[in-house]
């Protein structure tokens, strides 16, 4: 079939067509099913909104739950801080070992920085890789403040010490003080 075709046949049809049996009978039927629908639709709606008046009370208990459970973790870190020794202080048995090294290796770096006369050739940033030394130097001490009694840390910070002290010979060009 053309479309020539199609239109003849369309133009054929009955302008108004009348239903051969009554059609009411069947649309009060499912016009009572679809208010049967429709309070079924309610219903669900209504335990829809109950379960979320529940879920929002449970968020809301939660809510205090976890307050609660911060507000503890936040005491116990600040007893805690209250209770163990600052990185600034150190602790009695430490004070031994680490404080004898870091008495003697500033006396030497303050004696080798006095006698600097001029900067070696290739060294420009010679000052930047000491307060890289002493990054180090901090992080083990802090080390230390946990395990003072570790003889690894110690030779590791006695050996930063050294490093840092040969670097400053090799950077700087020095003359010696006379002593009287």
């Amino acid at each position: 079939m053309n479309e020539q075709q199609f239109e003849q046949s369309l133009q054929r049809l009955e302008k108004e067509l009348q239903p051969t049996r009554d059609l009411w009978p069947d649309i009060a039927t499912r016009l009572a099913q679809t208010s049967q629908h429709q309070s079924v639709d309610v219903f669900v709606a209504e335990v829809s909104a109950a379960k979320a008046s529940a879920a929002k009370e449970d968020r809301f208990w939660l809510t205090h739950w976890v307050g609660a459970a911060a507000l503890l973790l936040v005491a116990l870190i600040g007893w805690q801080m209250a209770v163990m020794p600052t990185p600034g202080q150190p602790t009695a048995n430490a004070a031994s070992a680490e404080l004898l090294l870091l008495q003697v290796y500033e006396q030497q770096k303050a004696r080798q920085l006095a006698q600097v006369v001029a900067i070696a050739e290739g060294f420009d940033n010679w000052q930047q890789q000491l307060v890289i030394w002493d990054q180090a130097i901090a992080q083990v001490r802090r080390a230390l403040q946990f395990y003072p009694d570790e003889p690894q840390l110690l030779a590791q910070l006695q050996q930063l010490y050294q490093q840092q002290l040969r670097y400053i010979q090799q950077a700087t060009l020095q003359h010696p003080l006379i002593t009287r």
